[in-house]
């Protein structure tokens, strides 16, 4: 199995994960300590810094399965805690991002509708995508990259759609073949970066924190199809979605 790596935001100083002092960010006064997530993000205001460097090891294609996770409260209809992921299942390769020296393996892939991050001036993107990395060493953690996806115009299928269409009963999983995770990201690779938690609650029933997000400035596709049957899989006006969140002070957000 061959792989490839990116090299996204590399830089040669590392600001730490855990960092808790309060400095300006470009002008406004910020946290690099862990805030509760989703936030707004404003493109304009975002700084330009050194932070831990990002390289991306994914093989060309994985196998696992996709599952409908029914979270408490078990049964009835989809809560806004359940959702549609991907988890890989496949021992030829794992995939796995190392940030700022640090592995963390790819734990699973799922969606929220409509998305949780929200660029400023911008409308709310139908479908977000988190690919979630779980720290292989020392103290819990967890690395998001963070896709937001709009409806492609040509009608024609996406590799999110294969992920997306035809979704297996709520708390049931069926295999799947050769997904193309590169597939999963958008062409640009210009990033926002902060440190906040969980959008869903873990095993505890906690918001953990901190989770290192990478959200993607550039949007990727799926097909109509694909979003319209994740979106109806929650009643007309609710869906799996986490508001934005309040935080004072707000986040530093870095952009590469």
């Amino acid at each position: 199995m061959l792989s490839t790596a990116a090299i996204i935001g590399l830089a040669p100083l590392v600001t730490p994960v855990h960092a808790t002092a309060h400095r300006p960010s470009c002008g406004r006064a910020g946290t690099d300590a862990a805030v509760r997530s989703p936030v707004e993000i404003d493109r304009s205001a975002a700084c330009r810094r050194a932070v831990p460097g990002l390289v991306i090891h994914y093989p060309r294609n994985v196998d696992g399965e996709i599952l409908f996770q029914d979270r408490a409260p078990i049964g009835g209809r989809p809560s806004e805690h359940d959702d549609i992921r991907f988890v890989v299942d496949d021992k030829r390769a794992r995939p796995y991002i190392t940030l700022g020296g640090e592995r963390y393996d790819l734990s699973n892939v799922h969606f929220h509708g409509h998305a949780e991050h929200k660029f400023a001036g911008e409308p709310f993107a139908p479908v977000e995508a988190h690919l979630v990395h779980e720290k292989t060493s020392g103290e819990r953690g967890y690395a998001v990259l963070s896709v937001l996806l709009d409806q492609r115009k040509d009608g024609r299928p996406s590799e999110h759609d294969r992920l997306l269409t035809s979704p297996p009963a709520l708390g049931v999983s069926r295999k799947v073949q050769n997904i193309h995770l590169w597939d999963l990201l958008p062409t640009g690779r210009t990033t926002f970066r902060y440190t906040g938690s969980l959008t869903t609650p873990d095993e505890e029933g906690t918001y953990f924190q901190p989770v290192n997000w990478v959200v993607f400035g550039q949007r990727a596709k799926a097909g109509r199809e694909g979003i319209r049957t994740f979106r109806s899989l929650w009643p007309t006006g609710e869906g799996n979605s986490r508001q934005l969140q309040s935080n004072t002070p707000p986040p530093n957000i870095s952009t590469h």
